[in-house]
């Protein structure tokens, strides 16, 4: 089926089958689990199966529940980590037509998932862009409110020079911040961006000329400091449609700094994917939907609109 922006929910996600489909005999390599060590928190053979299975479905209800939709990518045969559909590609819809950019992943473990994702992409009508030898994934993207571009971590797993990738995908700015804590090794597990360019951000992760360069981006409204106890409980690796923001995990200080900002805060156990390494945003990809591209002037132009003075 190929896909029409026509048919999106205003807040649409991919999301990631568990296991493969029932196209061929079964084996260990067709279901999600820990079966390497790439990141800190990987447990390899820690996944419980049927716990995964009954958590991942129950996030899915949560957000059909919210009002998102979602569609279905495969699961890839032997990829385990291919469950984290959002580091496979920064997906968007601009003026009817659907983007995908190709994330080149760091870690040999996961470069075999993106042959699969990209024909997956294609078939459903988006156009499928590879940045070429540059690392870029997708945990390490945060999109910035109405269209002001986007954060791109950098330091674990995407390099600097994808910042300049990305800003050309979007023809708009973007800010890379260096990542310094191991723990905390994609942008989405140390900062999130709400809607109203609130950032809820774990101090510690970033080095402190990343810090200012946040502070002073446009499209940030507020910074928000989070614990870093709290992002290593998956805290800020959060999923906002509408008005409900979907965790992980009970972070209840998290949650009591949602509440505050008047969102209703929806906890929903993940633990069986954390033993990855990832929770509720890195199990979605969602469709960004970017402003016209005539709407899209640069910010250098808007400065230049000066007034016309009057002289006596």
């Amino acid at each position: 089926m190929t896909l029409h922006t026509g048919q999106f929910a205003p807040a649409t996600f991919a999301v990631s089958q568990v296991r493969c489909e029932k196209d061929h005999v079964r084996s260990r390599d067709c279901a999600y689990q820990v079966a390497w060590n790439i990141n800190p928190h990987m447990r390899v053979g820690a996944v419980a199966w049927r716990r995964a299975c009954s958590q991942h479905r129950a996030f899915l209800r949560t957000l059909r529940e919210a009002g998102a939709g979602f569609f279905e990518l495969p699961f890839v045969h032997g990829a385990y980590d291919s469950v984290f559909a959002k580091d496979n590609a920064v997906l968007v819809s601009q003026e009817g037509e659907l983007r995908a950019l190709l994330a080149t992943m760091r870690h040999g473990q996961r470069r075999g998932e993106q042959s699969a994702r990209a024909r997956w992409l294609s078939a459903r009508g988006f156009d499928v862009i590879e940045p070429g030898r540059v690392h870029i994934e997708g945990g390490d993207v945060a999109m910035l409110p109405q269209g002001r571009g986007a954060l791109l971590g950098w330091g674990q797993r995407s390099t600097p020079r994808a910042a300049g990738v990305l800003e050309a995908f979007l023809d708009a700015p973007v800010t890379p911040l260096e990542l310094c804590d191991p723990y905390l090794y994609h942008l989405d597990t140390a900062l999130t961006v709400l809607s109203d360019g609130t950032a809820l951000v774990c101090p510690e992760a970033f080095t402190p000329e990343s810090l200012r360069t946040l502070s002073r981006t446009e499209g940030i409204q507020q910074v928000v400091p989070v614990a870093r106890e709290d992002a290593l409980a998956f805290g800020l690796n959060l999923v906002e449609v509408g008005n409900t923001v979907i965790v992980g995990a009970r972070v209840p200080r998290v949650e009591a700094l949602l509440r505050g900002l008047g969102r209703r805060a929806v906890s929903v156990k993940l633990d069986q994917f954390h033993l990855a390494g990832g929770s509720a945003a890195c199990l979605v990809a969602r469709v960004h939907t970017l402003p016209p591209v005539s709407a899209q002037r640069s910010r250098e132009e808007r400065e230049q609109e000066e007034p016309t003075s009057l002289s006596a």
